[in-house]
């Protein structure tokens, strides 16, 4: 049947040694001062890094996702607190689980416009920045019951432009012939 189709990245230990690194950058700078100015500017770098930067920025730079034979399996990322766990404990990441019978109707989002699986081929997606913050829209929207799940595609896009669009054209084929 269906091999499983990954897009993202996988989180990984990579936010704790950047914020960890960053800080002590930090403070050797704040050395030069004096010891309270390099421990204070170590703990406010660290904090803004594990605690603002990586929890804003984590669905776009670890967004992993894969579509499977009974349905879509994503990184449970809807709080804060999510985010949190997620950062400090990469190697126990909660997925969220979607059936393709919870599926009421998807859409692929690319900038401001709307695509959906019979209009596939007409996207053309624009370059990606390496900077998430300077990243464009560019998800697939599931629309359940009463929620929707957004599942970014921008990383696959800056990474490996030429095979997105073909993954991507496979997956909305695939929740096609399972959800109608």
């Amino acid at each position: 049947m269906i091999d499983t189709i990954e897009f993202g990245k996988k989180i990984n230990h990579r936010p704790i040694i950047v914020s960890f690194l960053v800080s002590f950058l930090a403070a050797g700078l704040g050395l030069i001062v004096n010891i309270k100015t390099s421990i204070l500017s170590f703990l406010v770098v660290l904090f803004l890094l594990l605690c603002v930067y990586f929890p804003i920025y984590l669905p776009k730079l670890f967004g992993h996702w894969q579509l499977e034979n009974h349905g879509i399996s994503y990184y449970k990322m809807t709080t804060y607190r999510d985010k949190l766990k997620l950062i400090i404990f990469p190697n126990r990441a909660d997925f969220q689980f979607i059936s393709y019978s919870q599926i009421k109707s998807f859409v692929v989002h690319e900038e401001d416009k709307q695509y959906s699986s019979k209009d596939i081929l007409t996207i053309k997606p624009t370059k990606q920045s390496i900077f998430p913050w300077l990243r464009k829209p560019f998800f697939l929207e599931l629309k359940m019951n009463q929620t929707s799940a957004n599942l970014d595609i921008s990383f696959d896009q800056l990474h490996d432009p030429k095979h997105t669009m073909y993954r991507l054209s496979n997956v909305l084929q695939t929740l096609d012939k399972k959800t109608n």
